[in-house]
This record gives C-alpha cells, structure tokens and sequence, in this order.
C-alpha cells in the first residue's frame, strides 16, 4: 500500500513539475509575441511618422532625435504597461481578487512588487523598447531580442556581488557562454547594419541590466503574493511611472515640453492603439506565467524556460512583419542571418546552464528511473 502511495504521489509530483515547465514555456512564447506587435505597433500610423522625421498631426515638425529615441520609447512602453495591467485587473476580477489585490498593495510583499516595476519599468523596458526602435531603425528590430535575453547572466553576477549568493561552475559556464553569443550576435549585427547597431546593442544590454537587478529583488515579492495579483501590480505601477513621469521628462530633457499633450492624444488616437491592445494583452502572461512556472518548476529552471524568447521573439516578428507583411517588410525579410539564429540558440544552451547544473538534472534522472 506505502508503494502505491509513493508512486501515485510521485506522479502527481511530476505532472505538476511538468505544467511548471509548461507555464514557464509558454511565457518565453507570449514575451516573443508581445515584443512583435509592440515593435509591429511603432511602425502604424503617426508612429510611422515620428520615427521617420517627418511632420504629422495638422502640420506638426518633426521631433527632435532626443525625444524620438527616448521620449516615444517611455511612451510605447507605458502604454504597454498600463494596457497590460488593466487585462491582469480583468483577470482578477474574474477570479475575484479585487479585494486582495488592493489588500496586498499595502503590505512589505506588495512595495517590493512595486520597487521592481520602478527597476523593470522605467528602466529596463524603456531601454528595451528603444533597442527595438533603434534596431529597426537600422533594418533588423528582432536581432537586441537575444542580448536582452541576457538578464539571466547579468542576474547571476549581481546576485554574486550584491547578495553574495553563490556562484557554482555550471553557472560560470553558462555566463561565459551567454557572453560568447552575445558577442557573436552583436559582432555579426554591426558587421551587416554598421554603426546604426551599436547603439539598439547597447540599449538591449542596458535592458539586460535592468530585468536581471530586477530578478534579484523580485523573489521576496512573487514567493508571497498570487502571481496574478503580483503582476497586476508590477504592470500598473510601471505604465503610471512611464507615462506621467518619464514620458513627460524625457520630453522636457528633449526640448519638446510645449507637444507633450499633442504627442500624447496623437498616440492615443492612432490606429496603433489596436496593436498596443495585443501587445499589452501577451505582455500580461508573459510576466505572469513566468511567476507561475517559477513557484511549480522552480526560478533556475523556469529562467531557462523563459529565455527561450531569445528565439520567440525574432520568430514571431517574422511573421507578423515579414511572413504576413502587416508592418511592410517583404517575406523574404530575416529576423536574424544564419551566424545570429546559431547564436541565439547558443544563448538559450547558456541561459539553461547558468539555470540548471547538468551533473544534478543526471543524478535526478537516474534516482527517479531507479524509483
């Protein structure tokens, strides 16, 4: 009888293990989908315009370089955001959280939700969305999707040096490798695209920076709080900081503080806003499943999972841009060459070792055939 109920609790173990991966999977999938119709969303309507220096609205001039780089990227992303957290509030009400959602706003677990939107946020996701326009400035948005991808090895390193958590050789291993790709996909999109590159390669680093920082403080927060109610909170908290504080900023830093409002109602009144709407609406599992799978796989193995964007997200803007040509890119356009596709899965390879040591997946393996 004891044999029967270990074997049945070991399957259930299992399949429970495996739904975790599954969540953490399909978040790398819903990230590649929300970077394509947020890069597909910059190219519609008066955003097609301002990126393009050209005049817009009722014989409105052009932005300056400033605000087109910076300004517009902290209101994409802004809107993104605050589009993502009213689908989780959706969600909640379905689920009935309302009330613990507003509960939880005003506990210890809730302000670190908050400070990582302030990290995540304003920072990374801004610097992420002007790697995205500057790439596809230059001809190529999907190729700063993997060098982003690299918050999993930034996290490592700064949970070494701030937290003073352990470092192992696997995790040495998998920074290097990460770094190695990096290297080949930024070596290779500078070489094709020229100076243009350097500086969307730069942006997606800093990005980098940011979601990793962003990864050592998150897990006191996300341990204690619903995944649904966590990211309904990061994602409100960030698009209100975005859009009413460095939005307008980064339009004063840029001399345009006199069009804030028009530059506002435009991006509102665009056709893009449907595209924002998809976007925000797989930004919100993107983040959530990720939560998720992380409490039912565990972090190390559901950042692997997660990582896998580096791939979903050049692939899905292929289709949306290329495959389906919404955007006005031929078929035939390539999200990455030949060296920066091998590179991106040399990446994700790096991201699963930095995550997971293969000596204690084996040992695993053999204990559990062995049961």
């Amino acid at each position: 009888m004891d044999r029967r109920v270990k074997a049945l609790r070991a399957q259930r173990m299992k399949r429970y293990f495996m739904r975790g991966i599954a969540f953490a999977m399909a978040s790398g999938v819903c990230y590649g989908l929300y970077t394509a119709f947020l890069t597909l969303a910059e190219t519609q309507g008066v955003w097609g315009s301002w990126f393009a220096g050209a005049s817009w609205g009722s014989g409105q001039a052009a932005l300056g370089s400033f605000a087109v780089t910076f300004a517009l990227a902290a209101l994409a992303a802004g809107i993104n955001d605050f589009i993502s957290g009213l689908w989780s509030i959706v969600v909640c009400a379905k689920n009935r959280q309302l009330g613990d959602l507003w509960k939880t706003v005003r506990t210890k677990p809730g302000a670190v939700m908050m400070a990582c939107a302030v990290v995540g946020g304003p920072f990374a996701t801004i610097f992420y969305v002007a790697a995205l326009n500057s790439a596809a400035a230059a001809g190529n948005p999907g190729v700063i999707v993997p060098l982003a991808a690299l918050n999993c090895a930034i996290g490592a390193v700064l949970g070494r040096v701030l937290f003073k958590q352990s470092l192992k050789g696997h995790k040495i291993v998998g920074i290097a490798i990460c770094l190695f790709a990096a290297a080949l996909i930024g070596g290779a999109s500078f070489a094709a695209m020229g100076p243009q590159a350097m500086a969307g390669c730069l942006f997606a680093l800093l990005a980098a920076f940011g979601w990793g920082f962003e990864g050592c403080i998150a897990g006191f927060g996300t341990v204690l709080i619903d995944y649904r109610i966590g990211i309904a909170i990061r994602q409100l908290t960030a698009g209100i900081l975005e859009l009413c504080a460095m939005f307008p900023l980064l339009m004063i830093a840029g001399d345009e503080f006199a069009r804030i409002g028009s530059v506002a109602a435009a991006a509102l009144g665009s056709p893009a806003l449907v595209f924002f709407l998809f976007a925000g609406l797989f930004a919100m599992p993107a983040f959530s499943f990720w939560y998720k799978g992380n409490s039912m796989c565990g972090t190390a193995l559901g950042m692997a999972c997660n990582g896998m964007y580096a791939f979903w997200g050049p692939f899905f803007i292929w289709v949306l841009m290329g495959v389906l040509n919404i955007g006005g890119l031929a078929a035939s356009y390539p999200p990455l060459s030949g060296v920066q596709w091998i590179g991106a899965v040399i990446m994700v390879a790096g991201i699963f070792c930095i995550a997971v040591d293969p000596r204690t997946l084996a040992s695993k393996r053999k204990r559990t055939d062995k049961e």
